[in-house]
C-alpha cells in the first residue's frame, strides 16, 4: 500500500516541479519576440483494479506544448507584410511629395518666371537686358527639370540599392528557415515536440514577412513550405531556392525580382500583392518613380517644343529667322533585348517622333509583335491599339509617330518613351539674348493712297513649320469692295478671294486680319519685317503659350498642378493604407498575443498553485516513507514460529 503511495507522491512531485520550471520559464520570456507561451500537459496514470474499483496511480507528464494557432499565426504573417508595405510606400511617396509640395523654388515657380520674363521682353523687344533675363530664366527653368529628375533617379537608384539589401535579408532567412525545418523534422521524428526551434521558425517566417510576402505550407514531418506571392518556392523541406536581382530583358532601364531557376530569374510582377519593403520598393522603382517622371517631362517636353516650334516662326534681333531656344527632343526608344537578329543585327529597327505635343499622355508605351499585328500597350492605363497601317505606313498615336523597318519577328518587343526622360533632356539651345525671336518676320502696311477704311488687325505667322515663301513680298489689291488678288512682286496673281471684315486671309504661311471697308483700288501689302527691332509680335505669341490649353486641354500651369496633386494624392492614399495596414497587423497581433502571450499575473499564481501541489506532494512521499518504515517495524517485531 505504501509503495503504491510513495509512486503517486513520486510522480506528483516530478509532475509539479516540471510545471514549476515551465511556468518559470514563460516568466523569463515573458518579453522574447516570438515565444510562445508552454504549457504542461497532465494526464492521469491508468489506475489499477482493486476489488472490483480501480485506484489511480499518479500523475504523467505528457508533453510540453505550445500555446500556438496555425490560423492567427498566418493572419499576423499576412498582416505584417501588408503593414511593412504600407509603411515603406507611404516613407518613400512622402520624399516625393517633399520635393512638389514646396512652396518657393517649385517647378511651378520657375515655370512662371520664364513666362514672367517673356511677358517683359514683350514691352521692351529691343532690351539686351530683358533678353538676357528671358535667356537666363530659361536655363533655370531647365536646371529646375534637370534637378527634379535627378533627384527622382537618386530615390529610384536608392531604392533598387535596397531591394538588393533585402534580397540579402531573405536569402540568409530561407537558408535559415531550412535548417530549422530539418531539425525539427529530426526531432518530431523522435517523438518530441521542439517548442524552441518552432518559436525560432515562426519569429524567422514573420521577419521574413517584413521583407517579402509569403505563403506556407504545413508539413506531416513538421516542416514548413515558404511560397512567394505567385507560388513559386523558396523553401521545401531543407531544401531553398533563392531570391534574386537582374536587368528586365524587356526594358534594361528596369530590374527584375524574382526566384533563380539556374542563370535565370523568374520575374514577380509588380502589384501589391507582393507585400513587405521589397513589395513597396519594386513599386516605388518601377512604378511610383515612372509616373511621376512621365507628368514631369511631358510638361517639360510640351514646353520646351512648343516654344521651339513659336520661335522657328519669329525673327531675332539680327533680322536671322527663328531657332529652336530649346534643344530637341525625341521619343526614347528601347528594344527587347530577347529581339530577333539577323545577321548580328536586329531584325527589326522602331523608331518615334513626335506628331503633336499637345497631345502627349503622360506614359511609357511597350509595342509588340503578335501573330504578325504591331499591338500598342499604354502602360499607364493598360489600353490597346493595333497599329494595322505598320510597317508599310506609320501609325500615330498619341502625339507620336512610330515608324518600323524590317521583318516583323512575333514575340519582339519594344519600350517606347515618349516623355519619361522629357525633364532631363530639357535645355537651352541658343548662346546669345540676341537669337531670341520676339519679332514677327513679316510686317503688313497699308499706302496713304487707300480712299476706303481698311485698318489691319493683327498678322501672324501660321504653324507648326515656316513656309519657305514667308517673307515673299506679295500685295494685297482689292478689285472691288468685296473681292481681292494677291500679286506677288512681279505683279504676277496668285489668288483671289472675297474679302469679309475680321475675317482671315492667309497666303504663304501668315494670317492677316483686316477691318474696315475698303474702295476699289485699295490695297495692303506684306513682306518681310525689315530692320523691326522693336517688333513684339513673336513675343506676344510665346507669352501667350502659359495660358493656352496644352497639356490634356489645359494651361501649363492647369497641367503642373495636376502632377503635383497626383502626387499628393499617391501619397495620401499611401497613408491612409499605412493606417489600415497598421490597424490590421495590431488587431491580428492581440489576437496572436491573447493566446500566445505571456500573463505575469497568470503565471505568477500558477507558481503559487505548483508551488502548493510540490509541498503537497512531498508531504505525501513523507508519509509514505513513515508508513513503510511503521510497516517494517511492525514486520521486524513480529513473533516467528
Amino acid at each position: 500500500m505504501s509503495t503504491g503511495l510513495f509512486s503517486i507522491g513520486t510522480s506528483a512531485l516530478s509532475a509539479a516541479y516540471t510545471a514549476l520550471e515551465t511556468t518559470g520559464n514563460n516568466i523569463a520570456n515573458a518579453n522574447t519576440p516570438g515565444y510562445s507561451r508552454e504549457i504542461v500537459d497532465l494526464q492521469a496514470q491508468v489506475g489499477t483494479s482493486l476489488s472490483g474499483s480501480y485506484i489511480g496511480q499518479g500523475v504523467t507528464v505528457a508533453g510540453i506544448t505550445r500555446a500556438y494557432d496555425q490560423l492567427l499565426t498566418q493572419q499576423v504573417d499576412l498582416a505584417q507584410a501588408g503593414s511593412s508595405q504600407a509603411d515603406t510606400r507611404a516613407t518613400l511617396l512622402g520624399q516625393v511629395n517633399n520635393l512638389f509640395s514646396a512652396t518657393t523654388g517649385s517647378l511651378g515657380d520657375v515655370v512662371n518666371q520664364f513666362f514672367s520674363q517673356l511677358q517683359t521682353l514683350t514691352q521692351q523687344p529691343s532690351s539686351l537686358a530683358v533678353r538676357q533675363s528671358v535667356l537666363s530664366s530659361g536655363q533655370q527653368l531647365a536646371a529646375g527639370f534637370g534637378d527634379a529628375y535627378s533627384q527622382l533617379q537618386q530615390m529610384q537608384q536608392s531604392a533598387n540599392a535596397q531591394i538588393g539589401q533585402q534580397i540579402a535579408g531573405v536569402n540568409s532567412t530561407i537558408a535559415q528557415i531550412a535548417q530549422l525545418n530539418d531539425q525539427i523534422a529530426t526531432a518530431t521524428a523522435a517523438g518530441g515536440s521542439p517548442n524552441q526551434l518552432l518559436d525560432a521558425r515562426d519569429q524567422a517566417i514573420q521577419t521574413l514577412n517584413q521583407s517579402i510576402g509569403v505563403t506556407t505550407l504545413q508539413q506531416s514531418d513538421g516542416s514548413i513550405n515558404v511560397f512567394l506571392s505567385d507560388g513559386q518556392p523558396l523553401v521545401v523541406g531543407d531544401q531553398v531556392t533563392q531570391m534574386a536581382m537582374g536587368q528586365d530583358p524587356t526594358n534594361p532601364q528596369n530590374i527584375i525580382v524574382g526566384g533563380k531557376a539556374g542563370n535565370t530569374i523568374v520575374p514577380l510582377s509588380v502589384s501589391s500583392a507582393i507585400g513587405g519593403q521589397i513589395g513597396a520598393l519594386m513599386q516605388f522603382s518601377m512604378q511610383d518613380i515612372p509616373t511621376v517622371e512621365n507628368q514631369i517631362g511631358r510638361l517639360a517636353t510640351v514646353i520646351g517644343s512648343q516654344v521651339n516650334q513659336q520661335s522657328n516662326l519669329g525673327q531675332d534681333l539680327n533680322g536671322a529667322a527663328g531657332v529652336n531656344f530649346f534643344s530637341s527632343m525625341s521619343p526614347t526608344v528601347i528594344p527587347s533585348t530577347t529581339n530577333a537578329t539577323s545577321g548580328g543585327s536586329p531584325s527589326e529597327t522602331v523608331t518615334a517622333t513626335f506628331s503633336d505635343t499637345t497631345q502627349l499622355q503622360a506614359s511609357d508605351y511597350r509595342l509588340q509583335v503578335v501573330g504578325g499585328n504591331y499591338v500598342l500597350t499604354r502602360l499607364s492605363d493598360g489600353h490597346q491599339t493595333t497599329l494595322s497601317s505598320l510597317p508599310s505606313t506609320p501609325a500615330t498615336v498619341d502625339g507620336i509617330t512610330i515608324s518600323v523597318s524590317g521583318t516583323a519577328v512575333n514575340g519582339d518587343s519594344f519600350t517606347i518613351e515618349p516623355v519619361r526622360n522629357g525633364a532631363n533632356n530639357l535645355s537651352v539651345a541658343i548662346g546669345q539674348p540676341q537669337q531670341i525671336a520676339a519679332a514677327s518676320p513679316v510686317r503688313a502696311s497699308l499706302p496713304s493712297s487707300n480712299t476706303g477704311s481698311l485698318t489691319v488687325s493683327s498678322l501672324s505667322v501660321v504653324g507648326p513649320s515656316r513656309n519657305a515663301n514667308l517673307t515673299d513680298a506679295v500685295t494685297i489689291k482689292f478689285t472691288s469692295p468685296t473681292a481681292y488678288t494677291i500679286t506677288d512682286s512681279t505683279n504676277n496673281t496668285s489668288t483671289t478671294g472675297t474679302y469679309t471684315s475680321g475675317q482671315p486671309i492667309a497666303f504663304n504661311g501668315w494670317s492677316l486680319t483686316l477691318l474696315g471697308a475698303p474702295q476699289t483700288n485699295d490695297s495692303v501689302s506684306v513682306g518681310a519685317n525689315v530692320g523691326g527691332t522693336g517688333d513684339n509680335t513673336n513675343a506676344l505669341a510665346l507669352a501667350q503659350l502659359q495660358g493656352a490649353n496644352l497639356i490634356d486641354g489645359a494651361s501649363l500651369g492647369s497641367g503642373y498642378a495636376a502632377a503635383v496633386s497626383q502626387v499628393g494624392t499617391m501619397t495620401a492614399d499611401a497613408q491612409a493604407e499605412q493606417q489600415n495596414q497598421s490597424t490590421i497587423l495590431k488587431n491580428a497581433t492581440n489576437s496572436q498575443s491573447s493566446l500566445a502571450g505571456v500573463n505575469l499575473d497568470e503565471e505568477a499564481s500558477k507558481l503559487i498553485q505548483y508551488q502548493k501541489q510540490y509541498e503537497a506532494a512531498a508531504q505525501t512521499l513523507s508519509i509514505a516513507s513513515s508508513l513503510f518504515s511503521q510497516i517494517i517495524s511492525i514486520m521486524s517485531s513480529a513473533p516467528t514460529g
